[in-house]
């Protein structure tokens, strides 16, 4: 292989298929909103205050907080439709119902091109939907930017492996004042092109992307007025002590390891180490460049990002999608209903998410920051005993179906 990405011939989705996903993803969101209790905004004061403060006053909003401020972006659209009549409320209604549709939409577009496999794709989209923190949390607290993050990553990620820089660089300018996750595709994609066979181009394009995107970075911080600060890590003292001491601290780093380990339940129950290894290999060697440096580089900004660890472990759904969309045709229908059946168990997507006590708030998914007890306990027993099931049935070998749907 000469380290050049080619996507795999597949047959291009028609334009029937592509309503019918969209058709699709639209229900589930429906359904999932259905089943899901929305933030009390009056009695509680979270994050959503910053965003809400900012859709109805903008940068004039008091007070303005990092790193919430950076993140401008949505709550700024949802500022220009309330011009149109619509309430803040309904702007960020609105803003997460197309955010959920075009993620869900997106992760099976994007599987599909990249696989060619239906299957592959339907499981992707399915396991991520099940995702609590992909779309029904964001159903619950619409205020959160988050909601254009993801599908904004999926096309980051499309440019990347098409190796079209200049739109991609475009993107990333728009996409980093979305979320600061959506900064890694463009890392990840220098690291994917390195060194490369023509240095000069791969040079080049790293210095274009540091003369734009540095400023896209720091002019916000520097221009926007804000009076908090919620950010563990900062160029003072003790943001750099953070960067040190976090990793060290044994509730953070179990809480850590819970996170991700609970967000890749559906790659470990429908696969094993082999498996997964060997889908992981299966991959052109540039788009492997790219999976590690994206997941190293989420990790990274989970570890150091806050105390939400289990909402920063959904950016792993990249890697997840691109691994269950590889191994998809060989996952039988059983396992297909079983991945599904513990995936909306154990995010428990039928219950209402419990703001009114914020000790259940934080034990309801669990891995909170520095939060150890028996609730996460309970969690880990749960994972495991699920993760055991999953190691069953592929022992059962049952013969997966010889037909895409």
């Amino acid at each position: 292989m000469d380290g050049t990405f080619l996507p795999r011939p597949v047959e291009s989705i028609k334009l029937r298929e592509a309503l019918w996903i969209i058709a699709l993803s639209s229900l589930i969101v429906i359904a999932l909103d259905a089943v899901t209790n929305s933030i009390d905004i009056h009695r509680n004061g979270w994050d959503f205050a910053y965003y809400i403060a900012m859709a109805r006053d903008g940068f004039h909003a008091d007070p303005l907080a990092s790193p919430f401020a950076y993140r401008y972006i949505s709550p700024l659209i949802v500022h220009g439709l309330t011009s149109l009549g619509l309430t803040i409320e309904q702007g960020f209604g609105l803003l997460a119902y197309l955010g959920a549709i075009g993620q869900l939409s997106g992760v099976y577009f994007f599987v599909r091109w990249l696989t060619g496999s239906r299957k592959g794709a339907c499981l992707g989209l399915g396991v991520t939907a099940l995702s609590l923190y992909n779309v029904k949390f964001l159903l619950f607290d619409i205020y959160r930017p988050d909601h254009l993050a993801y599908a904004l990553i999926l096309l980051q990620t499309y440019l990347a492996f098409k190796k079209n820089f200049a739109i991609l660089l475009i993107v990333t300018l728009f996409a980093s004042q979305v979320r600061e996750f959506n900064i890694i595709p463009l890392v990840a994609y220098l690291f994917m092109t390195a060194p490369g066979e023509d240095g000069k181009t791969w040079v080049r394009q790293l210095v274009t992307s540091m003369i734009f995107l540095i400023p896209a970075i720091l002019l916000p911080r520097i221009l926007i007025p804000v009076s908090e600060n919620f950010q563990l890590l900062s160029l003072s003292r003790e943001g750099l002590m953070n960067v040190l001491l976090l990793p060290l601290i044994p509730s953070i780093s179990l809480n850590f390891i819970f996170s991700t380990a609970a967000y890749f339940l559906p790659l470990f129950f429908l696969a094993g180490s082999g498996q997964i290894i060997e889908a992981y290999f299966k991959q052109p060697v540039p788009q492997r460049r790219y999976l590690t440096a994206y997941t190293v580089l989420v990790l990274l900004l989970s570890l150091y990002g806050g105390t939400d660890l289990f909402r920063f472990a959904t950016f792993l759904f990249l890697p997840q999608i691109i691994l269950i969309g590889e191994i998809g045709p060989r996952i039988s229908i059983v396992q297909v209903i079983a991945v599904f059946a513990v995936v909306f168990i154990f995010n428990r997507i039928w219950m209402s998410i419990p703001d009114w006590d914020v000790d259940k708030y934080r034990d309801f998914y669990g891995g909170y920051s520095l939060r150890l007890n028996e609730s996460l306990l309970r969690r880990a027993f749960e994972l495991g005993g699920i993760l055991i099931v999953g190691i069953g049935i592929r022992r059962l070998k049952f013969v997966p179906g010889k037909s895409e749907f």
